[in-house]
């Protein structure tokens, strides 16, 4: 959404255009609260109704100035930060992600360049630890190490069944390897901008998805168009 400051203009333009028949907005991303917000209003794009943030473990709501803890909480069963931590950093040449991207259910490091066999090695360190735990590799250097449940699939399940939305009411957008659980929902349609990862693109074949010909926020606001989002 923000790679290309006229692309953002387009869809910004373009979502205002709708007066009251907007649908709900939620912006999903791997930043947490602050970080999301700043870069909104730096932006100046539409302000959501919900921010899922940390990849899919904390969701905010913007009308109640709220975090909704009912969902935080469904996260605790066999999560252990203080162990993860502590198997993570026996890992050769990793390094952790600064203090801002790490919060009570998400630890984040770098790892540059990293093939599947190797990122499954650390999901089985993870397991023999006795954790459980996801791992989730976006951009060839970005691992986060999440509670089971989480991730922003089962964040978007949360939210939408919280407020009555069937997901074959959604449309998700992305364009990196952490939001493919989104795109793998049932009954979800998906938009890729023609700059979405190559692992985004491979894990989301069999998904309803519309590869857009256009880069950044002008490829989802093509997608839009197509589902017939925006006119």
């Amino acid at each position: 959404m923000l790679g290309e400051p006229e692309a953002t203009a387009e869809f910004v333009e373009t979502w205002e255009a709708m007066g009251d028949n907007k649908p709900i907005l939620v912006y999903s991303t791997g930043r947490l609260d602050g970080d999301a917000k700043r870069m909104i209003r730096l932006h100046d794009m539409p302000e959501p109704d919900f921010y899922t943030t940390g990849v899919g473990t904390m969701i905010f709501d913007t009308k109640s100035r709220k975090l909704l803890t009912e969902f935080a909480d469904s996260l605790n069963a066999g999560w252990d930060l203080a162990r993860v931590r502590e198997v993570m950093s026996c890992i050769a040449g990793i390094d952790p992600q600064p203090d801002e991207q790490q919060h009570a259910w998400k630890s984040s490091w770098f790892w540059h360049d990293k093939s599947d066999e190797e990122i499954e090695s650390v999901r089985q360190m993870l397991s023999e630890s006795g954790l459980s735990a996801q791992v989730i590799y976006s951009t060839a250097q970005d691992l986060d190490v999440l509670p089971l449940a989480a991730n922003k699939g089962n964040a978007l399940t949360w939210l939408a069944k919280h407020l009555g939305v069937g997901l074959d009411e959604v449309v998700v957008a992305g364009d990196s390897g952490n939001d493919s659980s989104m795109f793998l929902l049932e009954g979800v349609r998906g938009i890729a901008p023609s700059n979405a990862s190559p692992e985004l693109l491979r894990e989301i074949q069999a998904a309803e998805t519309y590869v857009a010909g256009k880069t950044c926020a002008f490829g989802v606001v093509e997608g839009l168009r197509n589902y017939g989002v925006f006119e």
